[in-house]
């Protein structure tokens, strides 16, 4: 075992000399630039109108329930009525006020997002 050690330490330290030999090259230098690249344009389409079906309200009172329940049966429609109790017809009112509101804000940050991007 001994004689193993005595034959390879001197085959390591030629190794280790070896390495040590060679000269290490420094890194290039690192240069970073800043390239500005041009804004993409966003290329959407302006949303289509909407075109929205003929809705006829009717309001029901007890004075003309009787008419009412003539012209749906006269038509062939079915009898059924939808009704909506005051209040709940002014939350609609207020819900629909709000969905406009949005939809409005929508169309702000969309052409704010054109401004943006497609400044010329």
């Amino acid at each position: 075992m001994m004689k193993k050690v005595i034959i390879l330490l001197p085959l390591l330290a030629l190794f280790l000399v070896g390495c040590a030999g060679t000269k290490v090259q420094p890194e290039p230098k690192v240069v970073i630039q800043k390239e500005i690249e041009k804004k993409l344009p966003l290329n959407i389409a302006d949303p289509e109108p909407l075109d929205l079906e003929h809705i006829e309200w009717v309001i029901v009172t007890r004075e003309n329930i009787e008419e009412v329940w003539a012209q749906i049966e006269g038509a062939n429609e079915g009898v059924a009525l939808f009704a909506l109790r005051h209040g709940d017809y002014e939350r609609l009112a207020l819900n629909i006020a709000d969905i406009r509101a949005v939809i409005g804000e929508y169309v702000i940050i969309l052409k704010r997002y054109r401004e943006y991007y497609e400044e010329k």
